[in-house]
């Protein structure tokens, strides 16, 4: 999602990340809950890009990464790139050669499939990415709406982007990006507080593959019916006090992806830090990654956006936990809002990434706006490892960054 309202001058956001990696293609099976320890992330390199590297057409430029998988059919990674005048796929050789290297293959514009909506499909607000295995991908479309601003077409904006509605939906397509299915998550998920749904720009923005094929997403925010709204700056947020969150289970289902449970996923209040005692418009604390560990774990991806009012400065706070859904309760068709006696996932802090910062380049020293992760490569102690990347937001001010963590 993008950070709307940020004044930046350094960089931005947060260093999100997690680790990953299915650790079993196993059937799941029926066990005894046993305690186990959390996994562990050590910093190991780090890539730093300049702002939007690449061609000089729209269609070529890379920038805003929001979401990053491995094809384990062409060892290469996709990446989304969330820009919703032109969405489109970009793809990277990630390799460890004694240092991290990542190196750009292509970028390719989403196009719709016969039947699909173009509209839907070119302008999308893509925020995670999931490889099937057999060729196809996942993405999310996170639910938003663009207006344009005052005086600009009231079709289009001067930037590009088309005026309407786009609900929270799945993206299937192929490498080439060609889109074959748009599946809509349906009307608990509509967009806007009249609908008790989705908040604009901060709803499906996580996205893991379980083992056995099920797929997880996580809203950034809670829904409208399960978190009152608070009003910052004259507009509608969640306020940055916390609340539930959810997490939706997916299954095969024809071809396409049918709704299974839902869990509730607790989200604290923003965290301030010493010098930024304000969160940036979009900013709360929120949910923006998940990978798969096993059939009932997972590592998830929060980050905060924070800003000096006097100066203007920006900064991230970002934290990756150890996730658990086994012994939550599923909350299909319940408000979260009055809950009392529910059952949430299990959380586990792995790592904060200000425990890192001084071993970052120095552009990522308040750290910047990560938002996807996937299985990186393995080392030659035969470590794995976990790719974070940054979504720069098309900003001078921020950098595309990845970070190689070791996953134990």
């Amino acid at each position: 999602m993008r950070l709307r309202i940020v004044p930046r001058t350094r960089a931005l956001t947060a260093a999100l990340l997690g680790a990953l990696l299915t650790v079993s293609c196993a059937p799941r099976q029926t066990r005894a809950a046993v305690p186990v320890a959390p996994p562990s992330l050590t910093l190991v390199d780090a890539v730093v890009w300049p702002s939007t590297p690449g061609g000089s057409g729209r269609a070529e430029v890379i920038g805003s990464l929001s979401g990053l998988t491995r094809d384990p059919r062409s060892g290469r990674y996709a990446a989304v790139i969330d820009d919703g005048a032109l969405s489109r796929i970009a793809w990277f050789d990630i390799q460890w050669n004694g240092r991290l290297q990542v190196a750009p293959v292509s970028v390719t514009p989403t196009v719709a499939g016969p039947g699909v909506d173009a509209r839907l499909v070119q302008h999308a607000d893509l925020e995670a990415i999931v490889a099937l295995g057999d060729g196809r991908f996942v993405a999310t479309e996170e639910g938003h709406r663009f207006q344009p601003p005052a005086g600009a077409s009231a079709a289009v904006s001067g930037r590009g982007r088309v005026t309407g509605d786009w609900p929270t939906s799945f993206l299937m397509f192929a490498a080439d990006a060609v889109v074959s299915q748009v599946v809509p998550w349906g009307a608990p998920f509509d967009l806007g507080e009249t609908a008790g749904g989705v908040r604009d720009n901060q709803g499906a923005e996580a996205l893991a593959r379980w083992p056995d094929g099920r797929l997880v997403a996580g809203l950034e925010q809670p829904l409208y019916r399960d978190a009152p709204a608070s009003v910052r700056n004259g507009r509608p947020f969640g306020g940055g006090q916390g609340g539930l969150s959810r997490l939706v289970e997916w299954q095969p289902s024809d071809g396409g992806w049918r709704m299974g449970r839902q869990w509730a996923y607790p989200l604290d209040a923003t965290p301030l830090r010493e010098g930024f005692g304000a969160i940036c418009d979009d900013g709360e604390l929120g949910l923006v990654e998940l990978l798969a560990l096993d059939a009932d774990r997972l590592l998830s991806l929060e980050r905060a956006c924070l800003i000096n009012p006097e100066t203007r400065r920006v900064r991230n706070v970002i934290q990756i936990f150890d996730v658990r859904v086994d012994g939550a309760d599923d909350v299909s068709g319940r408000s979260l809002r009055e809950a009392t006696g529910v059952r949430a996932v299990s959380k586990r802090l792995v790592l904060d990434l200000d425990t890192v910062r001084a071993s970052l380049p120095a552009p990522l020293a308040l750290l910047d706006n990560f938002e996807g992760m996937a299985e990186g490569p393995r080392l030659p102690d035969g470590r794995r490892t976990v790719i974070v990347v940054s979504d720069d937001n098309f900003r001078q001010t921020q950098v595309t960054a990845f970070l190689l963590l070791a996953l134990q």
